[in-house]
């Protein structure tokens, strides 16, 4: 039966020392330890596994049968746990790992990939994993701690902490020409009683503002079409199908095709914040502060 001390590091170190040295006191130099340290260390090991460990012939250590086997398992497990220091410090600085990171739909296609050219530009090594959806996805994802930091727009909710990152501008796009708002410089809500709609799904941060807005104002445009994504809602407003309400991050890229138009609209506010959200309690891995310190450009503080 094993003796109830468990086996330490240090044993097994010592052990591995006596192996390579021969010599009590060469393992004793080798870690930095005194020559009755390491004879402690093998002694505690023999009376843990109830096996003779190390032989003296010739004045000299040698080890047993169950010593060899014992100090080459002890050096397997050293190395692993060496390994894992590396690997955790890596962690710690951010340097390796996986990166668990969640984005909407706009977030996601836009600006993402320029925040995570970036931090793979100074870890390398980081791998990233990232959920894409809508926000009402993205939040419940970050609310049952799937995923620790997402940045979403929209409304967020108080069961989450979120902290601004930048602000983002809606924007009322028609087709360039054949729509009644096409040729106008601007309108105003009542302009676009009537008038056909291209929109994301329920649970957009897009749609919950935009068409909110316009609600509010006491317009209630009819949505011929939904799209999961702006991309695709810009196609349709430049076949004719309908406007749109789009982030202006959607839209700049676009607007080289001289297919569409941003048509302001008066007595609307169409501005919305970005936020980085979390869960309470929820600590952000080392990679996900890397990331949240590029997004606000300073150091977090959530």
């Amino acid at each position: 039966m094993l003796a109830s001390m468990p086996v330490s590091i240090s044993q097994l170190e010592a052990l591995g020392a006596l192996e390579r040295t021969g010599s009590f006191s060469k393992a004793a130099r080798t870690l930095h330890v005194t020559q009755p340290a390491i004879t402690q260390h093998v002694a505690n090991l023999s009376r843990h596994y109830g096996v003779q460990l190390v032989d003296t012939i010739d004045r000299r250590p040698v080890l047993t049968e169950a010593g060899r086997f014992l100090a080459e398992r002890g050096a397997a497990i050293v190395e692993s746990l060496e390994a894992l220091e590396r690997e955790m410090q890596e962690y710690a600085d951010a340097r390796s790992g996986v990166l668990r990171i969640g984005a909407t739909v706009t977030i996601g296609t836009y600006l993402l990939p320029a925040m995570l050219a970036k931090l793979r530009a100074e870890r390398p090594s980081l791998r990233v994993e990232a959920a894409i959806a809508n926000t009402a996805r993205i939040a419940h994802l970050v609310r049952t701690h799937e995923i620790g930091l997402a940045l979403i727009e929209g409304a967020v909710e108080d069961d989450l902490i979120a902290t601004a990152f930048r602000e983002d501008e809606l924007v009322l796009v028609v087709p360039a020409e054949g729509n009644p708002l096409s040729r106008k410089r601007r309108v105003a809500p009542q302009d676009l009683r009537g008038v056909p709609f291209v929109s994301r799904e329920r649970g957009s941060g897009t749609r919950d503002l935009g068409y909110d807005a316009l609600t509010r104002a006491g317009i209630a445009p009819p949505i011929v079409l939904e799209l999961p994504s702006g991309e695709a809602i810009l196609r349709a407003v430049e076949e004719g199908l309908g406007a749109a309400i789009l982030s202006r991050l959607v839209v700049e890229r676009e607007l080289y095709r001289e297919r569409i138009r941003i048509v302001p609209v008066t007595g609307l506010r169409l501005r919305r914040p970005l936020y980085a959200v979390r869960a309470p309690g929820k600590t952000l891995s080392p990679a996900q502060r890397a990331l949240l310190r590029i997004v606000l450009g300073t150091e977090p503080s959530i």
